[in-house]
């Protein structure tokens, strides 16, 4: 008998470990951007989200200040929500990866956070956060209309944020006059080859 308990407070232990284990895995799931300095407001001064991101933490230091994010989605739903991350009243905005404005919110659930919620091809997009009613007119232009409040935020993504894809390799110069230079010393083998057959015939 107190080998059977034993064996069953052993198990009990290892039951319990691993279950502290998985929490802890799921605790350690997310993983932050914080941001550098200010992040821009153009296409050219977004600051650039890495792959595995899902939450993205920064400051809106003025009332007319905005920060920028650049960042690959590979496909599917794309939520980002500021409710329960910021203190402020917060703006966000979508963009694709020419700065034209996919989608905005304000107001979300009754908070002055703000929550975005689309379906999303695979490809580059800007995500914009801002003071309300501080929003981004023709274009990523932002300060055209004067925001109300300042201050820390959070936002957090349904998922992480994909690696951009690698640039296509392209044969330098010398390499292809490499490829060339074997293919015209091919032609000429084989042209040699039939040539010494025909005599010897």
């Amino acid at each position: 008998m107190a080998t059977v308990n034993v064996l069953t407070n052993l198990s009990l232990i290892t039951v319990g470990a691993a279950v502290i284990a998985l929490g802890a895995a799921g605790t350690a799931q997310a993983k932050t951007y914080t941001e550098v300095g200010d992040a821009g407001k153009t296409l050219k001064t977004a600051q650039n989200l890495p792959g595995g991101i899902n939450v993205i933490k920064g400051t809106i230091s003025s009332k007319n200040g905005a920060d920028l994010f650049s960042f690959f989605w590979d496909s599917g739903r794309f939520k980002a929500t500021t409710v329960d991350g910021a203190s402020f009243d917060t703006l966000l905005e979508l963009f694709d990866s020419k700065g034209t404005v996919i989608a905005l919110e304000d107001d979300s659930k009754g908070t002055a956070q703000s929550t975005i919620n689309e379906f999303l091809d695979t490809g580059e997009y800007f995500l914009g956060i801002s003071s309300s009613p501080n929003l981004a007119l023709f274009g990523i232009n932002y300060g055209t209309i004067p925001g109300s409040s300042s201050g820390d935020y959070s936002i957090s993504l349904n998922k992480k944020t994909a690696s951009f894809p690698k640039p296509t390799s392209v044969p330098e110069p010398a390499s292809i006059i490499g490829i060339l230079g074997l293919g015209a010393f091919g032609l000429t083998s084989v042209r040699n080859r039939k040539q010494q057959a025909a005599v010897k015939a």
